[in-house]
């Protein structure tokens, strides 16, 4: 397979930033697109218009539903960015039809289908590709390359801050029902707070949590999350995501404390104060992942997220909701 033939599912904010990723990458193609529908007659036919323009101004071909799509034989790849409980279904179709497979956050939502759809995969020898893009920023790898070399010395303190408002449009649409978003704003946007935590501090042995519905109160789930992390080397992290209210420079990014070194990651990667890579645009990181994912289906190189990583995020969300509810400490399986 030298190019891969893709078709993107989900006409949302990201499918552009991935046609933009892959429209950059030689090793990749853009076939097409579909939407899944959904609501009343007159929404559904709007969202019908507004795939079939797209799809016109992009030059692909636009699939009227996901079952068309997902039967073609033309199509080598999907990019699975639909509505968070649709995915898991849509992987596994996309497997049984031989599609290898890039799926949004959170991937899948429930960890018991994690390994179904690993299984499912192995046995098909097709390949799932978390799309967390957010560890395809090079300051994230950069990051990573310093924690490891020890340079910080042992961590003492880090904190994981994203917040930001959501359109009415958003907070009216799918992302207000815990059914289909199955959860609030933690399960959502913070799981990208989770997967790079992971990715940049490994995994936790306990955790406290506390969610709130502060502002957003029209919709089902939690509009803003606080989530106290413990480690083995006894180091605490604390991830905060809000849909409430957004002070963009003030608070957001991540910050890493050490016996010797600090670490910033807010407009740029900072050791010190001092700015040791600028690669940190969430735009920026698609063509990244872009090339990622037809490294790892055509070339074989390990992605710098995993499956596993999937199980790992959803263990810390699921259980965060669960000591939010209980107000305990949880600890963690290993």
């Amino acid at each position: 397979m030298s190019t891969l033939n893709i078709g993107i599912v989900g006409l949302g904010t990201v499918a552009p930033l991935h046609f933009n990723g892959f429209k950059v990458n030689p090793e990749a193609n853009i076939a097409g697109m579909t939407h899944i529908l959904h609501g009343n007659k007159d929404n559904r036919e709007q969202l019908q218009r507004e795939l079939h323009d797209t799809c016109q101004e992009w030059g692909i071909q636009a699939y009227d539903s996901f079952d068309d799509m997902v039967v073609d034989p033309s199509i080598d790849a999907l990019i699975i960015s639909s509505i968070n409980t649709f995915h898991y279904d849509q992987i596994v179709a996309a497997l049984n039809n031989d599609k290898h497979v890039m799926v949004e956050k959170p991937v899948v939502t429930k960890t018991k289908h994690v390994d179904k759809i690993k299984k499912l995969a192995d046995e098909k020898g097709l390949k799932i590709f978390p799309s967390h893009n957010y560890v395809y920023r090079n300051a994230i790898k950069k990051a990573r390359e310093v924690l490891a070399s020890g340079e910080l010395g042992g961590i003492i303190q880090a904190s994981f801050i994203c917040t930001h408002s959501l359109t009415e449009a958003q907070t009216a649409g799918w992302r207000a029902k815990k059914k289909l978003l199955a959860g609030g704003v933690l399960m959502d946007q913070g799981c990208h707070l989770v997967y790079q935590a992971l990715y940049l501090l490994g995994k936790p042995i306990k955790l406290h949590a506390f969610t709130s519905k502060r502002v957003l109160k029209q919709m089902e789930g939690e509009d803003t999350a606080q989530v106290n992390l413990y480690y083995p080397d006894n180091s605490i992290a604390m991830l905060m995501q809000t849909w409430a209210g957004n002070a963009e420079s003030a608070i957001n990014g991540i910050h890493i404390v050490g016996e010797k070194n600090n670490l910033v990651i807010t407009n740029a990667l900072y050791l010190n104060n001092e700015k040791i890579d600028g690669d940190v645009k969430y735009e920026d990181s698609f063509a990244n992942q872009a090339k990622a994912f037809t490294d790892y289906i055509i070339h074989d190189v390990p992605p710098l997220s995993t499956i596993d990583d999937v199980r790992d995020s959803l263990d810390i969300i699921h259980n965060a909701y669960k000591s939010a509810k209980s107000d305990v400490v949880i600890t963690l399986a290993d």
